[in-house]
């Protein structure tokens, strides 16, 4: 159920971004304080993850694949990737259960059709056509996939580590 809710919430929350843009930003902010208060490591995480995403959208935008009435990228897109990471971190547990080749496809797929969808709704345009930017996307949510995943992976074991070193520390006091 919790993986639905998240699920949910954050088609909301892309919904929102996309559409509202830049008169939801304080929405966005709010739901952004909300997923804060669910789990205080994302604190930690949420700019973590956000940062990558960010960064590869400078660089399609920069390569004109992704195109913005601005030369930087919308604050609005910034905060979806911040949203974006408090569902993968959210959802870690539940993702790291599952199969890696699906959580690829599923990403990639994914991730292209959440930029399409963007497009359609007049959000982005694409600087390259239509067939050569769904591949360019495929690719680059391949490698956030793929990525994301190992941080999911590595981090998750790190916080489980401080989370059982603590606990020993208190047992031993």
């Amino acid at each position: 159920m919790r993986v639905i809710l998240l699920s949910l919430a954050f088609n909301v929350f892309w919904f929102a971004a996309v559409v509202g843009r830049s008169d939801w930003i304080p929405v966005l902010v709010l739901l952004l304080i909300g997923a804060l208060l669910l789990d205080r490591a994302l604190y930690w995480a949420m700019p973590l993850f956000a940062v990558i995403g960010i960064v590869g959208d400078s660089v399609l935008s920069h390569l004109g694949i992704l195109q913005f009435p601005h030369p930087h990228l919308p604050l609005w897109l910034c905060l979806m990737w911040a949203g974006f990471a408090s569902y993968l971190w959210l959802l870690r547990d539940w993702l790291l259960s599952q199969k890696t080749w699906i959580l690829l496809v599923a990403g990639s797929v994914g991730g292209m059709l959440s930029y399409l969808g963007g497009e359609r709704l007049g959000a982005v345009t694409f600087g390259e056509h239509i067939e050569k930017t769904a591949l360019i996307l495929f690719g680059m949510w391949l490698m956030y996939t793929l990525v994301f995943l190992s941080m999911l992976r590595v981090l998750t074991r790190k916080t489980k580590s401080a989370i059982d070193n603590d606990a020993a520390m208190s047992f031993k006091k």
